[in-house]
């Protein structure tokens, strides 16, 4: 207060406060609800985006200034002044007959009708159109199966000088339609069971309750969104061995650190060697725990082979010693010296012209062969003279016999013995080399297998240490075959390396046998299990980063408070109700109990709840349907709503069904009164079945001057709901003048016969009536009625005590009596019946009555 001066704290001031200090999300709401706009959608729609924004589920924007307008009218479609004109063309409304039309006067309207006769149906409707605390719902036409209309109906008010139509229920959400409410007696009591929101407050404490609603509204977005999101963490079961990668997927939250995931998610070529590495480690040392005996029997099984191999390769080896590899030139040189000697010594004895290559080799072999093939011809001398030569089969002569024997000799002799003895050591040598078992690995070896799998570098040394000794041993055989000299390096097979193979099957028997596998076993499996989890971190880093991202969104859209800032609303609601409003409502609720002759200690106890005003009445603590009567507990709820309405801006119209059903004559009299002096300020519609309350409404409007309408609703031949406008049951008022005699006289002209005679007695029957109405209006001057207990004793001064007259009315009452249909009459009666012109002459004197009455009156204000 710069000035020194206090500033006024205003309703408007007070939300406006509330509403700044919101975060950018809710401001933006109050701007809306403060407009008097209702929110739509898109005002959601926006409000979401700014909700996101805050709490850092989307990136942030620059958002406009919000400028905060107070509109104190809740609804764009508010009217100062507003009345209803009609109603009109109802469809679809239980069995209410259509093309009816109901015309409403702005100050006040009766609408009479008996049970059954359809009322309840137009009530049903304008509860459904109108504010009431309960909206029944609207059935159609139980008795007819087939063509039910659509449920519509149609309205005109009239806004100063606008008429405006409305069609229920295409614009049901109209604002005008909340600017009118109905009282239903029968539910008003149930409610007084209960707590009942304030329905009509300023539109500043109207913000708060719907602030609420989009706060609510915002959470649900929220929910729904959360609720597509899947939480669900698949890779717990992926990474179930124990490492420190697992130990973070399993605490994966949106607290984590996705940088902790990403510095273990590589995984390269390298990784990938030595994870293999680990993993036949360990497949190796699980398949021997799993089985000590049968691995024990396997490695000393392998270890016999091994032993068998070494032997072999040690006997392979002493063929590729140096000092052995000297001695195949040397049996080669040999061998080429003895055949020489040999092929000399041939060549002397059996040279011949006709004979080439006599010595060499093939000529040796085919003496050889000759000699055999002659001992199969005659044992033990071949040939004798006269035997047959063996290839021409001519006979055969010394000189033949001479030649073949000495080639026999040939073959005895020292040089070609020595020459075949050294071929006989060529074949020797060769036959070593051939027959040697350079296989000594085969592929589908037993040992071969374990090799290649936990020895295979040693398995390639050995199998190109064979292999380049098997290449010698070819060469070696070529060279016996052919003769050829040559030199031979030595060629020796590491068996040292099979030993050394030898000490590790004897290590790894003994840790069986000792149990040191399993203490193995666990050093092998945490780095396996790491490199193992490594590699699936690898593949799936991407999904879990994206199911970090969900869990940190959903974390941050849990930070939305709704209960905070609810509780903020409702308590801030709360402080400005009871300062603003509460504290009148119930001024104005005593007020009306006052009025209604109701003051029975009711206690009002307002509260608020989800930023709602509310309050519940109590008497003595307890509920008042538990104490009061029924007819009270109606005054109380009438008091209730009348209150609430009153203090309602917005408000311009209240209509009533049935308010005064259970109570005595001087409460519906009570009632009246109030009801019509509420129509001095805002239109008052009243349905009613009661001819009490319905005679008593009519006194007080033409005490208070107010233009009524007055309706009859009827049931006529099966059509229910038939509206006669400006029409309802007679009342002693309306026989003040002889207009109803004067209609039967007229339509007794008509007619001829018992018709004529029914119309001449019914005459006579309003005629009886006008007497009864001249006694309480001109006689007694209006001071005693007969539907109201109240007495005007101001009224006693201008009663009409004149005998003549007194005397004049007895008469003419006793004969109405006589001639009307109403009533038994004797036979000496019933003989004569009434004319026409008996009913002229009665409505003539009955008008001439009147008219001297009314100069008695003026007579005696002259005197006075």
């Amino acid at each position: 207060m710069s000035d020194g001066t206090e500033q006024i704290e205003t309703l408007e001031m007070e939300v406006k406060d509330f509403a700044n200090s919101l975060p950018y999300w809710g401001k933006y709401l109050c701007s809306k609800l403060l407009a008097g706009l209702v929110l739509s959608d898109p005002d959601i729609e926006a409000a979401y985006s700014y909700l996101s924004q805050d709490l850092e589920l989307i990136e942030k924007t620059d958002n406009p200034v919000i400028t905060l307008n107070y509109n104190e009218n809740t609804s764009e479609d508010y009217k100062e002044s507003l009345v209803i004109n009609t109603l009109q063309n109802v469809e679809g409304v239980n069995a209410l007959s259509e093309n009816q039309t109901i015309e409403f006067s702005p100050d006040i309207t009766i609408i009479y009708g008996a049970n059954g006769s359809g009322k309840s149906g137009y009530v049903r409707l304008l509860k459904n159109v109108f504010y009431s605390k309960h909206k029944e719902e609207i059935l159609t036409n139980i008795h007819e199966e087939e063509n039910n209309k659509q449920i519509s109906a149609e309205f005109s008010f009239l806004s100063d000088t606008t008429d405006i139509s409305l069609k229920y229920p295409d614009h049901s959400s109209n604002g005008i339609f909340k600017q009118f409410s109905v009282f239903d007696g029968v539910v008003a009591l149930r409610h007084l069971e209960n707590r009942n929101v304030f329905e009509f407050r300023p539109s500043g404490l109207s913000l708060f309750s719907q602030f609420n609603g989009a706060i609510d509204a915002l959470q649900h977005k929220l929910d729904s969104e959360i609720a597509l999101i899947s939480l669900n963490n698949p890779y717990a079961v992926i990474f179930e061995e124990q490492s420190a990668i697992s130990q973070l997927i399993h605490s994966l939250s949106s607290s984590s650190d996705i940088n902790d995931f990403k510095r273990h998610s590589s995984f390269t070529e390298k990784h990938a060697l030595i994870k293999q590495k680990y993993d036949k480690k360990y497949d190796d040392l699980k398949i021997l725990l799993s089985s000590k005996d049968e691995q024990i029997k396997l490695l000393e099984k392998v270890k016999d082979q091994i032993e068998r191999v070494k032997q072999n390769l040690e006997g392979i080896n002493s063929n590729f010693k140096q000092e052995y590899l000297d001695k195949i030139p040397d049996t080669i040189t040999n061998c080429l010296e003895k055949q020489k000697i040999a092929k000399e010594e041939g060549i002397e004895n059996f040279s011949s012209e006709e004979i080439q290559s006599i010595g060499s080799i093939e000529w040796k072999e085919f003496i050889k062969a000759a000699e055999k093939f002659a001992l199969k011809q005659k044992y033990p001398i071949y040939p004798q003279i006269g035997d047959n030569c063996l290839l021409c089969h001519q006979p055969i002569k010394k000189e033949q016999q001479d030649l073949i024997s000495s080639y026999w000799d040939f073959l005895k002799s020292v040089a070609e013995h020595d020459s075949k003895d050294a071929l006989i050591l060529i074949d020797k040598l060769k036959d070593v080399f051939q027959k040697i078992e350079f296989d000594q690995f085969p592929h589908d070896n037993k040992l071969t297998e374990w090799l290649k799998e936990n020895f295979p570098d040693t398995l390639t040394n050995l199998l190109n240490n064979l292999t380049t000794q098997e290449e010698l041993a070819n060469i070696i055989i070529q060279n016996l075959e052919s003769k050829q000299l040559d030199k031979y390096p030595s060629v020796q097979t590491d068996i040292k390396s099979l030993s050394e193979i030898e000490l590790v099957i004897d290590s790894k028997i003994k840790n069986i046998q000792e149990g040191e596998l399993s203490k193995e076993l666990d050093k092998v499996l945490k780095p396996k299990t790491y490199l193992t989890h490594k590699q699936k971190l690898s593949d799936r880093i991407e999904e879990i980063e994206e199911l970090y991202n969900r869990m940190l969104w959903v974390s941050k859209a849990n930070n939305f408070n709704k209960q905070y800032w609810k509780g903020n609303t409702t308590r801030t609601e709360k402080r400005l109700s009871n300062k603003y409003f509460n504290e009148e409502y119930i001024k104005v609720f005593n007020e009306e109990c006052n009025y209604l002759n109701g003051n029975f200690g009711i206690e009002i106890d307002a509260k608020s709840s989800d930023a709602q005003s509310n309050r519940q009445l109590f008497l003595k603590g307890k509920k008042p349907s538990l104490i009061l009567s029924e007819g009270e507990q109606k005054v109380i709820a009438l008091a209730d709503f009348l209150a609430e309405s009153r203090l309602s801006v917005v408000n311009k119209g209240i209509i009533f069904d049935d308010p005064v059903n259970s109570l005595d004559e001087e409460r519906k009299s009570n009632i009246a009164e109030r009801l019509v002096k509420e129509a001095l300020i805002k239109q008052v519609i009243i349905f009613t079945h009661d001819l009490v309350f319905l005679n008593a409404l009519y006194n007080y409007c033409g005490d208070f001057k107010l233009n009524l309408s007055t309706h009859w609703v009827e049931s006529i031949d099966k059509e229910i709901g038939v509206i006669a406008l400006n029409n309802s049951p007679s009342l002693e008022s309306d026989y003040k003048k002889s207009s109803e005699a004067q209609f039967y006289r007229d339509e007794a002209k008509k007619l001829q016969g018992k018709e004529r005679e029914r119309s001449i007695k019914n005459g006579f029957t309003a005629l009886r009536t006008n007497y009864e109405a001249l006694t309480i209006f001109k006689i007694f001057n209006g001071a005693i009625e007969r539907f109201n207990e109240r007495i005007s004793i101001d009224r006693l001064k201008n009663m009409v005590l004149n005998k003549d007259i007194i005397d004049e009315v007895v008469d003419s009452y006793d004969l109405c009596c006589r001639y009307m249909e109403g009533h038994l009459h004797s036979n000496r009666y019933a003989a004569k019946k009434p004319t026409f012109e008996n009913l002229v002459d009665e409505i003539t004197r009955f008008d001439t009555l009147n008219s001297k009455i009314k100069a008695f009156k003026n007579s005696k204000k002259d005197k006075q």
